[in-house]
């Protein structure tokens, strides 16, 4: 056959431009492109040999080569493998020119919202062109003697001719590189050291040897260690060491492997790593989280978090499969059920492995738990179908230990007369721990859970009850701690002081009208004399403080309830002062209480005067 030259029609030239300038984010992504598609024809070659055996050259060694040339300033990516004949060459390589303009017309109409319709065409040979200004493919089948030698400059047409290649079966892709300027910042792909690293970052597990011409000898580029891969029992403690800490950039060793295969549905390997340790950059905002996506040993992403919960970020690992929808350029995944399939099987086995250390290693978990409880609590407002299952996870602080506790143990060691969990929600455990709100509760020795991260407002919202028991604040109105004969007896007190304090309860309510809702009797405090009580609709107040610390504010009324304690002697003098005294001590009851919670008070310059006033006539009281 004579040299023939063709044009690509005026669709199939815009295409090309989109391939060209836009598909890829990243330049170097081609190398990976043409030495994936080396190692399926190699894969096509090994798999057709075994029915006919014929077809594999005598010694025959699967290899992928990489020739860079600095003084020409070409790349050549070489095979052995399977190879093409004309009729392939026009079906798979110029698929993009014989797709047809009525094809392209209607995927170009949907392209911005449908990337993955342009797999159809097969780009992924034509990712070349970002790099190159001329593309040589020289390639002859298995079994045949006739070669078949393509070229293009990418400008509007394509020659193809019949010409022997000297290496007989196989693909030789010779790449004339464009010259860039500095600025562009695109690497020399004729350094041995810039394919190294891209081989090492994209290729490294292809199994077949990538190699290149060495100082003295060929030098094999990629490990073709992949791990997951094998037998889960046949990989060693030291080469999961190595291998997370390579992933990971991690110099400790993984708390906790997960290595499997799922079957079945959807079919993929993964290996997954509980770090034992916080990274540094943890909580920075820009932070990249996700597992890394492999498809047929090929790097594909790292960071994909669509295959993982963003509670579960602090995870380390890959997944590899073949089965994903991906868009032409393998860069972006499609969401689809492929996807929400991995997740899902993935979820299950983190939580899983995580129920499995908190039963077997306990001091394992809990140093876990100290690194990365906050975001694995996360998932309890975040992940309805998984609640159940990090609620047997969760730890909580507690007020009867200084060991945290599941919700499980709470509840077993809860007094008969106990009818709900009892939580308190603040900054630090140094803080909530001596809340006056405690003392009712200790005086019946009912334990309290102490939440102190930032999440736990938002987790307690979503988790209400826990096999049966309600979980109950114990700093909004409500709070029943007492027995039917108990609560008899307390309204008879209650009573009868109300009717005492009456015309102070009138007082300090005028006097704080601006600052509270009501002020009421109340037996929930035994040593203090004041606190303020939230309704059971209103945020607590160290939720309204988180939300003025991140610039937002409540648009529903945050005025509560000051619950005095008739029983402190502090009442009945006064009940004897006079009301403009009366008022004075109101304000800085009111400060008391807000500082006891953890709140700022709004005038702490007054505040102080206040108090300064009142230690004088303390003095003055005490000379006479």
């Amino acid at each position: 056959m004579a040299k023939q030259v063709q044009s690509f029609n005026a669709e199939i030239k815009q295409l090309l431009d989109i391939v060209i300038h836009s598909l890829y984010s990243h330049k170097e992504i081609f190398l990976r492109e043409l030495v994936s598609n080396a190692s399926d024809a190699i894969d096509k070659l090994k798999f057709q040999s075994l029915t006919h055996a014929s077809l594999l050259p005598a010694n025959w060694e699967p290899t992928i080569r990489l020739e860079g040339n600095t003084q020409d300033k070409t790349l050549k990516i070489i095979d052995n493998g399977i190879g093409m004949d004309q009729e392939e060459v026009v079906q798979f390589i110029g698929t993009i020119a014989r797709s047809g303009a009525k094809a392209f017309a209607q995927m170009n109409e949907e392209m911005k919202n449908k990337p993955e319709l342009i797999g159809q065409f097969g780009v992924g040979f034509y990712s070349a062109f970002m790099v190159a200004d001329k593309v040589t493919l020289h390639t002859q089948k298995a079994g045949t003697n006739e070669g078949v030698l393509w070229e293009s400059t990418g400008d509007g047409t394509y020659s193809i001719d019949n010409v022997p290649r000297p290496f007989g079966n196989g693909t030789t892709i010779t790449l004339h590189l464009k010259t860039f300027q500095e600025e562009d910042e695109v690497q020399d792909f004729t350094d041995p050291w810039v394919l190294k690293s891209l081989v090492k970052k994209y290729s490294d597990f292809v199994a077949h040897p990538i190699k290149m011409k060495g100082e003295k000898d060929d030098e094999v580029l990629n490990s073709q260690k992949a791990l997951w891969l094998k037998n889960p029992s046949d990989v060693t403690a030291e080469e999961h060491k190595e291998f997370y800490q390579h992933i990971a950039q991690d110099f400790n060793e993984p708390l906790k492997t997960i290595h499997y295969k799922a079957e079945g549905t959807m079919e993929f390997s993964s290996i997954l790593y509980l770090p034992a340790k916080k990274p540094w950059n943890f909580n920075m905002r820009d932070t990249e989280y996700g597992l890394s996506l492999y498809i047929k040993r090929v790097f594909i992403m790292a960071d994909c978090k669509d295959l993982l919960p963003s509670y579960l970020r602090f995870v380390k690992g890959l997944v590899d499969s073949s089965d994903l929808s991906l868009n032409v350029s393998r860069e972006i995944l499609q969401q689809d059920r492929q996807v929400s399939l991995i997740r899902k099987n993935v979820t299950t086995k983190i939580l899983a492995a995580l129920k499995d250390l908190i039963s077997k290693d306990r001091t394992a978990y809990e140093n876990f738990w100290s690194e990365f409880g906050a975001t694995l609590k996360e998932g309890i407002p975040g992940d309805a179908a998984n609640k159940e299952k990090l609620k047997d996870l969760a730890l909580f602080h507690s007020t009867t230990s200084d060991k945290m506790t599941t919700l499980e143990e709470y509840i077993a060691r809860m007094p008969e007369a106990q009818k709900e969990i009892y939580y308190i929600t603040g900054d630090t455990i140094s803080q909530v721990s001596n809340s006056p709100y405690l003392e009712k509760l200790k005086e019946k020795n009912y334990e309290v859970l102490m939440l102190v991260d930032p999440v736990d407002e938002w987790v307690v919202n979503a988790l209400t009850e826990y096999k049966g028991k309600k979980l109950q604040s114990i700093t909004k109105e409500g709070l029943n701690l007492d027995s039917e004969e108990e609560k008899k007896k307390k309204e008879e007190e209650l009573k009868t002081a109300s009717e005492t304090y009456a015309p102070l309860l009138t007082q300090m309510k005028k006097t704080l009208e601006a600052q509270v809702k009501d002020v009421v009797l109340s037996d929930r405090l035994t040593q203090t004399p004041v606190c303020l009580v939230s309704s059971a609709q209103d945020p607590s107040a160290h939720m309204q403080r988180l939300m003025a610390q991140m610039g937002q504010e409540y648009n529903m009324p945050t005025k509560r309830v000051m619950e005095i304690n008739p029983k402190h002697p502090l009442f009945a003098k006064m009940l004897k002062a006079a009301p403009e005294q009366q008022s004075k001590w109101s304000e800085i009851l009111y400060a008391q209480a807000l500082l006891n919670e953890g709140s700022s008070i709004p005038d702490p310059v007054k505040f102080s005067q206040q108090v300064a006033e009142l230690m004088v006539q303390a003095a003055d009281s005490g000379k006479h």
